[in-house]
């Protein structure tokens, strides 16, 4: 009897585990749902009034809608931008019609959207709109490189 009870506790707790995308990699832009953004970067749920940065390295998140134009012509950049920061910043992007809640969060109200996030846990900078590839890679060195 106390096997079974095990068991089904162990099949409960597996189940109230966020999941976590396996295929989280450098050097590409990774989509993350709402669990795997409280995992990997920031339990918004936990910790509502204070960042919490979960991260052991540098990150971009972009806020992104599959019918945004400005985000359609940014994801090439951040593709690019990617590979050129593999090992040194990790690139996620969240949809915000998938993670309303995650959006309503961050007071994400306009698309695309990015954060930027410090590995030392220092408040993330933000930044609306399409930006070119140059002025991206400033920011990247503004709030990476301080």
């Amino acid at each position: 009897m106390n096997i079974r009870l095990y068991i089904i506790s162990l099949a409960l707790c597996l189940l109230c585990i966020p999941f976590v995308n396996a295929e989280v990699k450098a050097g590409k832009v990774n989509e993350l749902s709402q669990g795997e953004y409280k995992a990997l970067v920031h339990d918004y749920i936990t910790n509502p009034n204070s960042w919490v940065y979960k991260g052991k390295q540098n990150a971009v998140i972009d806020f992104s809608a599959t019918w945004c134009g400005p985000c359609k012509r940014l994801a090439p950049i951040l593709d690019d931008l990617a590979k050129e920061y593999s090992g040194k910043i990790m690139f996620y992007k969240v949809d915000i019609d998938d993670c309303r809640e995650l959006s309503q969060a961050y007071g994400v109200t306009s698309v695309p959207t990015m954060l930027f996030c410090p590995a030392d846990g220092s408040i993330p900078t933000a930044i609306t709109g399409a930006y070119p590839k140059d002025e991206i890679i400033r920011v990247i060195d503004y709030v990476f490189n301080k």
